[in-house]
């Protein structure tokens, strides 16, 4: 159940609920999560978000690897998160970050483009792992975290060009919001100020969301 968690803690975050159960969408095979995975995309990675038109609508599906899941079983973050199961957790929860993200536009008919949603799960990230550091620590958040999410990243080489750019453009302005966020909410989660900043950016479009950051200072 550790993914409906995490939709339930993204859906609370950003007062964005969903009427689905995320367990409807996603798929552990590798041999079929390839078969889905276009021919132009990477199949090396352990979460894909997987959309195929339709005469009607798109139907989406999420892959998360099998071995990576059942660690997070094993070891949940939600109750312990430390640097063992971090690297799994990022996995699911950029995966759940991206479904909830596409079906929640999706309703309300708003397009969304793959850069946008490579910055919402990079914010989405570090927010949702300095809550639950918070929350496991009584109130202490690690001092390298956003160097850790942001900072010492790699990129899968087998990309094409325009792919990788868009993964580090994502980092480059998640970053920059994240560390804005540092400076303003000390506290984080725990200021309803901070909340009304999520959910407003939450809303925005790509470019209002590059546009507000490229405004912090």
């Amino acid at each position: 159940m550790l993914l409906a968690q995490i939709q339930h803690d993204l859906a609370a975050l950003y007062e964005a609920p969903l009427p689905y159960d995320i367990y409807d969408f996603v798929i552990t095979d590798a041999r079929l999560a390839e078969a889905l995975t276009p021919a132009t995309d990477s199949a090396n990675n352990l979460e894909r978000l997987l959309i195929q038109p339709t005469l009607e609508d798109p139907r989406l599906s999420l892959y998360i690897d099998s071995e990576v899941l059942a660690r997070l079983q094993a070891d949940n973050p939600t109750i312990s998160l430390h640097t063992g199961n971090l690297a799994e957790y990022l996995i699911a929860l950029e995966g759940v970050s991206h479904l909830h993200y596409v079906i929640w536009n999706v309703e309300r008919e708003n397009t969304v483009s793959l850069l946008e949603l490579e910055i919402q799960a990079e914010v989405d990230k570090y927010v949702a792992c300095a809550k639950l550091f918070s929350e496991q620590n009584a109130g202490s958040i690690p001092s390298g975290l956003h160097q850790t999410l942001f900072d010492t990243v790699g990129y899968d080489m087998t990309l094409g060009e325009e792919a990788q750019s868009r993964y580090q453009e994502a980092n480059y302005f998640a970053a920059k919001y994240c560390s804005a966020l540092r400076r303003r909410f000390p506290g984080h989660h725990g200021h309803p100020s901070f909340l009304r900043e999520l959910r407003a950016f939450y809303r925005l479009t790509q470019n209002e969301k590059i546009q507000r950051i490229r405004c912090i200072n």
